[in-house]
C-alpha cells in the first residue's frame, strides 16, 4: 500500500502545507501528518477527498507508487479539475454527471477494499458513458 508515501507526495507537489491540506479535509495538520506517517488510515469519506483535491482515484491513491508514475510531465486531460493541472496522466477527468453513493464499512480492510473496488467500478462506468462517441 502506498497511500502515506503518495499523500506526502502529491501535497508537496501541490505546494500545500499540512495545514492547509487539513483546511481541505476539514481537519487539522496533526491528522494529515499521522496519514502522511502511516500511524493512521482515512475513513472513506476522507479518502475520497483526497483523490478529489489531487485529481487521482481512490485505488490509485492507495495501491499505486504515484512518485514514480508521476515523475515524467505529461499532458492533462482537457477537463481535469484545477486541483490536479499538476499531476499527468494519473489525474482523471472530471465527470459531468456527479452521482453520490452511500457505502456502508464494517471497520474492515476487506471492507473498506470492496467498497473502493465498487466505487472504481463506478467511476468507470461513468468516465466510459462520459467519452465522445467514435
Amino acid at each position: 500500500m502506498y497511500f502515506a508515501k503518495n499523500l506526502r507526495f502529491l501535497r508537496r507537489r501541490a505546494e500545500l502545507s499540512q495545514s492547509e491540506l487539513g483546511d481541505k479535509l476539514v481537519t487539522d495538520y496533526n491528522t494529515v501528518s499521522r496519514y502522511e506517517n502511516g500511524k493512521s488510515t482515512p475513513k472513506l469519506e476522507a479518502l475520497t477527498k483526497l483523490a478529489q483535491v489531487f485529481g487521482v482515484s481512490v485505488e490509485a491513491l492507495r495501491n499505486q507508487d504515484l512518485t514514480q508514475l508521476l515523475a515524467a510531465p505529461a499532458q492533462l486531460e482537457p477537463n481535469a479539475p484545477p486541483e490536479a493541472q499538476h499531476l499527468g496522466k494519473a489525474a482523471i477527468r472530471a465527470v459531468k454527471h456527479p452521482l453520490f453513493v452511500s457505502v456502508e464499512l464494517d471497520g474492515t480492510a476487506a471492507s473498506l477494499a470492496r467498497a473502493v473496488a465498487r466505487l472504481t467500478a463506478i467511476n468507470n462506468v461513468l468516465v466510459e458513458t462520459d467519452e465522445p462517441s467514435r
